[in-house]
């Protein structure tokens, strides 16, 4: 186990408790947890910070940056402001919830500076496409048009009988244009669809493995 790595989980971790200026037991019992041993792991090197254990953070602790807390990025403290603060869909890309997405709270809010304008986040689950996305990471999309494909960049393609995460081609097929979605690896075939069978389409601007 990276040792190096735990420690700098339990420097955040530290750094939030003294600046609540709890006690490490008193902060487990505030933010949930009957016993503090987790953060004792953690100090020991033994135990890593997980998402469910920043979440709880966080939701006790709103000033806090939960990417700050699972990454390092960007500062501990201030929340961003609106344009900056992306909406995360616990469900997987592939479902139904992308369709409905205006009928549905977010399961919250994050905030990562480092990704590019976008208008949603969800999970990926997806093992066709593990070459490029590892399953369980976060993909934040940004709401764009057949005119914008950029050959061979990841998409989610929404149509009325499917939602998939794949590379895209565009090809002038007989009466319309036609999206080539593709897997990763070779070893898988490919599908196709005709432009108006396709209702929306998100491109993925980035992705974010949390452990």
């Amino acid at each position: 186990m990276d040792k190096t790595n735990n420690n700098t989980y339990w420097q955040r971790l530290e750094a939030v408790i003294k600046w609540a200026n709890m006690s490490t037991s008193f902060f487990a019992r505030h933010i949930g947890l009957s016993r503090p041993d987790i953060f004792y792991y953690i100090k020991a090197g033994k135990g890593s910070l997980s998402q469910n254990l920043a979440r709880r953070i966080v939701d006790k602790f709103p000033e806090v940056s939960i990417a700050w807390l699972l990454t390092g990025e960007g500062e501990m403290l201030g929340l961003p402001t609106s344009e900056y603060r992306i909406p995360l869909y616990e469900g997987n890309v592939a479902g139904s919830m992308l369709r409905g997405m205006s009928e549905v709270a977010p399961s919250q809010y994050i905030y990562l500076p480092v990704v590019e304008d976008c208008d949603c986040a969800f999970r990926s689950y997806d093992d066709a496409m593990a070459a490029d996305i590892m399953p369980g990471s976060i993909v934040f999309l940004k709401k764009t048009d057949i005119n914008a494909i950029i050959p061979g960049g990841l998409y989610v393609i929404v149509s009325s009988n499917f939602i998939l995460l794949r590379r895209v081609r565009v090809e002038q097929g007989e009466y319309s244009r036609v999206l080539v979605l593709e897997k990763s690896g070779v070893a898988y075939d490919s599908l196709k669809i005709e432009e108006q069978q396709v209702e929306h389409i998100y491109r993925v601007v980035g992705a974010l493995r949390l452990f």
